[in-house]
């Protein structure tokens, strides 16, 4: 049969807008709450039956959609939706039953309640075969309408209700949908913000940095060149004691500036934390509490240390720096410990003091401020977004435990290449050869700063047994030059672009043995001693220090190098151990 879009003139429908008032059937609505109605389709090839129906059926609270035919009551299927049919058996094109099971077979209108009404069909049968179509009741003509009424007001119901069911599933899935759009927009936003945070802790570190570089590389050296000069001086002012005295004051307070910069520029960046790494970092951290009034302990549970990232290791320190800050601060006690341990593939910092602790959960609350005042949410924030985690627990009158969690990758560290093969020896002892007979020490200067050099020149030309043959600016320069120059001392600086002192006096040292470093740096704390020790030095001085004892450690050096083999013993010797 064709199916038509528009409703056929026959299709007569009752339609009218609703206020749900007081209602006779008993349904849940409340009184003046506005709705729409809803249709149910009635089918009977019987005019005068739908004129009945229509008339009990009669409420403002549905829309009746009557048709006579199988055909208009399809129609009416496929274009609107219905609460309920009310359905003849008797058709003259098929039965109502069949009618049923051709609905029952559309998606659409699989779950239509259907009421069967027959003047005919009353045998046992003919029930029970209605309910097996899918019937939710089975009347008989004529039909009682009361009942009629009641069993059309619970189907109508059921559909209000399942109106407003689905009203709320769409609504709430629109709502679920706009709070993961929303959860999506916020984790991006705090993504975003725990990466803006690492950059801003990162910028004020790099600007820490940079302040400091800037204090070493001018004011430093400055402090350091007039300091040499004024050494220097004091040579010429020996007959004139009011002279040598203004000299002597002068150098004292150009001492007291080195002072006090070397200090600013290590409170600024720790060069130690950059140049030798985390744990080499929190050992100077523990020295330098104690100007805080805080002795500090620090525990190292395993012996390797894996190379961390800079960013990484620059803000674990910040965090254990203000963690210790307040423990001097708050705890009461003077004493800390820092516990450090590689477990797991996991780097684990503790900070524990026995002192007077606080209350955790008032630390947490957002109104309290404690969180603020011990910067525990900023420090937990720097640990997210390394990827870590920041725990601490503490009390009031038992003390403080901060545990710092971060995840790292072991990294293989690349072999430094070695010059080895009897070509490379003789090469070197063929230098050597050539200036064992030189009556002076041959000098190679490096300092990345041109006045350094400049004035550690002037200091050792003064000396009639030294000739400084070369100057370098870097560490690469400076294995190029030894290379080439072959001389006797090295006079190295650590800090130095490109390559740092450390990594050259050990390539110098690895590749020619019997060529001696003597380390001179503005910074000679413990770790560049040791440093410079392990890279083959044979002692480490202060640059300013350099007028009164640079030349007499090259003598010192000199003499206690080991007597020179023959060349054949000694290339013998080197050929078979080429990176001794």
């Amino acid at each position: 049969m064709s199916i038509d879009s528009n409703l056929p003139a026959a299709f007569d429908t009752q339609s009218k807008e609703a206020v749900i008032k007081a209602h006779s059937s008993g349904t849940s609505w409340e009184a003046d709450v506005p709705v729409d109605p809803v249709n149910i389709l009635i089918v009977d090839d019987e005019p005068k039956n739908l004129v009945v129906l229509e008339t009990i059926l009669e409420d403002p609270h549905y829309r009746l959609v009557k048709a006579t035919s199988v055909d208009q009551a399809l129609r009416a299927l496929i274009i609107e939706e219905f609460a309920l049919v009310i359905l003849d058996v008797q058709l003259p094109e098929m039965t109502g039953f069949e009618l049923a099971q051709m609905i029952r077979q559309r998606k659409k209108t699989a779950q239509l309640p259907i009421i069967f009404l027959t003047a005919y069909y009353h045998e046992d049968q003919d029930v029970l075969q209605g309910y097996g179509t899918g019937a939710v009741d089975y009347l008989f003509k004529p039909v009682k309408p009361a009942i009629l009424r009641s069993k059309v007001a619970v189907f109508a119901d059921l559909c209000r209700k399942s109106r407003t069911l689905h009203a709320e599933v769409v609504e709430r899935r629109r709502a679920e949908e706009q709070l993961r759009e929303l959860n999506e927009a916020l984790a991006q936003s705090k993504n975003r913000l725990l990466a803006l945070t690492a950059e801003l802790n990162l910028s004020e570190q790099r600007e820490r940095k940079r302040l400091a570089t800037e204090l070493h590389d001018h004011l430093q050296q400055t402090l350091v060149l007039g300091k040499i000069k004024l050494g220097q001086g004091k040579h010429l002012t020996e007959a004139l004691p009011a002279c040598a005295t203004l000299m002597k004051d002068m150098d004292d307070v150009l001492s007291e500036a080195l002072k006090y910069t070397r200090t600013l520029v290590t409170e600024l960046s720790p060069h130690v934390l950059y140049e030798h790494g985390l744990i080499a970092g929190l050992k100077w951290l523990s020295e330098s509490m104690k100007k805080h009034g805080l002795s500090v302990t620090m525990t190292l549970i395993s012996k390797e240390e894996p190379k961390l990232p800079e960013n990484q290791a620059v803000l674990l320190f910040q965090s254990v720096r203000e963690l210790l800050i307040n423990s001097s601060k708050y705890a009461g006690t003077g004493q800390a410990e820092i516990t450090l341990e590689y477990h797991d593939g996991q780097l684990i910092i503790v900070v524990r003091d026995e002192g007077a602790g606080f209350d955790f959960a008032a630390a947490n609350s957002p109104t309290d401020g404690l969180s603020s005042k011990f910067g525990l949410f900023s420090i937990r924030e720097r640990m997210k977004t390394l990827g870590g985690r920041f725990d601490i627990q503490s009390s009031t009158g038992v003390g403080t435990t901060a545990t710092l969690v971060l995840p790292f990758a072991r990294r293989v560290e690349p072999k430094i290449s070695q010059i080895s093969g009897r070509n490379a020896v003789e090469g070197s002892l063929e230098h050597f050869t050539m200036h064992q007979q030189d009556s002076k020490i041959r000098v190679l200067l490096v300092d990345d700063h041109a006045m350094v050099r400049e004035g550690l020149r002037s200091v050792l030309e003064r000396y009639a047994d030294i000739e400084v043959v070369g100057e370098a600016s870097d560490g690469q320069q400076a294995v190029i030059s030894a290379t080439r120059l072959q001389p006797s001392i090295v006079v190295m600086d650590i800090n130095m672009p490109t390559m740092n002192g450390i990594e050259a006096t050990k390539s110098i040292r690895t590749r020619f043995p019997r060529i001696l470093v003597i380390g001179l740096s503005v910074n000679v704390g413990d770790e560049n001693q040791l440093a410079m020790k392990a890279a083959g030095a044979t002692t480490l001085l202060t640059k300013e220090s350099a007028v009164e004892h640079l030349y007499g450690a090259i003598l010192q050096a000199i003499e206690s190098r080991p007597a020179r083999k023959p060349v054949n013993e000694a290339q013998d010797e080197m050929a078979a151990n080429p990176t001794s």
